[in-house]
């Protein structure tokens, strides 16, 4: 009777050992998987905001040189205030680089903004800011909507619920894009 024992025992810890590699198999590709949605998430969102950027940077450096470069007396104080201008509601709308200041918006999987017929969930949320700053550091924090320079910077944040680190914390994307004005020599 003793060897019909042994022989139990033998197949218990066979299949707890099995388990335990299951398990420890199962762990690890959770985690790959995970951090696969969090590597696509991240390109997504650095997409996101490089299209934002390149949208903007496009368009004239400020509502007052839609028309034409200003005279150089007129720089830097020929300059508007930062942010959409009036009638300028939607992206559709806006004509110049800092009309982009206080924009929001969400974007789904697809970076398909909220309000395209086929929106999905709500993934990611884009928020920016465009203010005049100043030389030598070029730094938002003294920046500011009104006090007119030669430099405005726009910094687009990308958040998701997908963007977090090691602890579960959120992470946001932030993406800087400096512009000068200058006016060609004629």
């Amino acid at each position: 009777m003793i060897v019909g024992y042994s022989e139990v025992l033998q197949v218990m810890a066979a299949m707890v050992l099995f388990s335990l590699i299951l398990i420890t198999s199962n762990k690890m590709i959770l985690l790959n998987s995970k951090k696969g949605v969090e590597t696509e998430s991240e390109q997504k969102a650095i997409t996101l905001a490089q299209n934002l950027i390149n949208e903007a940077r496009l368009l004239p450096f400020d509502a007052n040189t839609t028309g034409g470069p200003l005279q150089s007396s007129e720089i830097p104080d020929g300059f508007s205030a930062t942010g959409p201008g009036s009638g300028e509601t939607t992206r559709a709308d806006f004509n110049d680089f800092d009309d982009y200041h206080t924009f929001t918006n969400t974007f789904d999987w697809q970076l398909r903004p909220q309000g395209h017929p086929d929106f999905g969930e709500s993934v990611f949320t884009l928020s920016i800011k465009v203010l005049y700053v100043q030389s030598p550091d070029f730094k938002m924090s003294g920046g500011s909507e009104t006090n007119y320079t030669e430099f405005k910077k726009m910094v687009v944040t990308v958040t998701s619920d997908y963007l977090t680190d090691n602890n579960g914390d959120p992470i946001k994307i932030e993406m800087p894009y400096l512009r000068r004005y200058y006016k060609r020599a004629s």
